[in-house]
């Protein structure tokens, strides 16, 4: 974004300077008017008041005919409707401004943005791009053009001594506030961006915070140790990740895509979740029985693979309660950008195997269909010959 407005900013002031003779005439001081009134809506939509914004350029057009400014106030209206989300309005003012001012310095960016929101609901054909990969953004998308639609960036790293987030956020290290620029290179080339975010792998919190940390059971020593992830079943560490994810939402991306949802059967033993667990279900509850099947293991009281009903009460529970955080997510951001899409992995066992695939990741497919998750990956895992199956 500082990319576009030093480039905006100088467009103008060449556009003004060839004018600048009938400053003190009534055309001038309309203009000087206008002016102001593109610089603050500038402003505005930088800052993410996209009403605003779009009041702002909408006055311009329709206060000032005839002033060079028009061209420009089209084009930032264009994409303040983009960037709120209002597809349908955003391709209405495309085909405006390209009809209007088909010689405008941004008509190429303007066909590529016109294409990427007519396509958005077709199929998607994605790549993925790292920001720690040493190679451009502009450069890993130029051999793509034309051959897919939309790239997925992960804007975290876990990188020890160097984990943090690519994007402001209050309550994570800011390595770098580079997803504007990331989400400007990607429209200007007509791809749909997808942000990749963890939820429970994030090294710089249980850093900083070791009382957030997971714990894991050891069915070999007996014990319960802490882990690097975090615990999503104490409160203090969703109200973090929730904010996280609210800094998130305020940029124009086109979508979030959460890879870290599962939770091993022997992860999840902390403090946090046990006592929720039990104070919901009046039952105590131990690591051992539940990750090594000692309870209803004889023919009479095994329940489905062999496993008791403390078993799948434990399981169920926290799958719920994984989702039911999921949705919490969306439904907090949605209203802000509704044309959002939201994109969780699942491993292909919850697909292939449900009920053991429910046993060992505590996902549930009907628990996060719930959630109005709006794409799914799928995780596949290598055969014996080492081939990893197609799905």
């Amino acid at each position: 974004m500082a990319l576009f407005r030093a480039f905006f900013i100088g467009l103008i002031l060449a556009t003004f300077l060839s004018g600048c003779i009938r400053s003190t005439t009534r055309s001038g001081q309309a203009d000087e008017q206008g002016w102001t009134e593109l610089v603050e809506g500038i402003r505005s939509f930088e800052s993410g008041r996209y009403s605003e914004a779009r009041r702002r350029f909408l006055k311009i057009i329709e206060s000032y005919p005839g002033s060079p400014l028009l061209s420009e106030a089209q084009w930032l209206l264009a994409r303040t409707y983009d960037a709120a989300g209002e597809k349908p309005a955003a391709i209405q003012e495309l085909q405006l401004f390209l009809r209007n001012y088909p010689k405008s310095i941004h008509g190429e960016e303007a066909h590529f943005l016109l294409s990427r929101l007519e396509q958005s609901d077709q199929k998607t054909i994605a790549i993925v791009w790292s920001p720690l990969s040493g190679r451009s953004l502009e450069d890993h998308l130029r051999p793509f053009l034309r051959k897919a639609n939309t790239v997925i960036i992960p804007v975290f790293s876990n990188v020890p001594g160097r984990s943090g987030v690519f994007f402001k956020a209050s309550g994570a290290p800011v390595l770098a506030d580079d997803l504007p620029r990331w989400i400007e290179v990607a429209h200007r080339r007509g791809f749909r961006i997808m942000t990749a975010m963890p939820i429970r792998e994030m090294r710089w919190a249980t850093r900083s915070h070791p009382e957030w940390r997971d714990h894991q059971y050891d069915a070999r020593q007996g014990t319960v140790h802490p882990i690097e992830k975090l615990d999503l079943f104490n409160p203090e560490v969703k109200e973090m990740v929730s904010q996280l994810y609210r800094d998130l939402s305020r940029y124009p991306m086109d979508g979030i895509y959460i890879g870290d949802l599962t939770y091993g059967i022997e992860e999840g033993w902390t403090p946090s979740a046990v006592r929720l667990y039990e104070n919901l279900f009046s039952e105590s509850i131990d690591p051992e029985s539940i990750v090594t099947g000692s309870i209803g293991r004889t023919k009479e009281e095994a329940g489905r693979e062999g496993r008791g009903p403390q078993f799948w009460h434990w399981i169920g529970w926290r799958s719920r309660s994984l989702s039911g955080f999921l949705k919490d997510l969306q439904t907090e951001n949605r209203p802000h950008r509704p044309d959002m899409q939201w994109g969780v992995a699942l491993p292909e066992i919850v697909l292939t195997h449900p009920l053991k695939g429910l046993a060992e990741t505590s996902i549930d497919l009907l628990d996060m269909k719930r959630a109005e998750t709006d794409f799914y990956l799928i995780l596949t895992q290598s055969s014996s010959s080492g081939v990893t199956p197609l799905l």
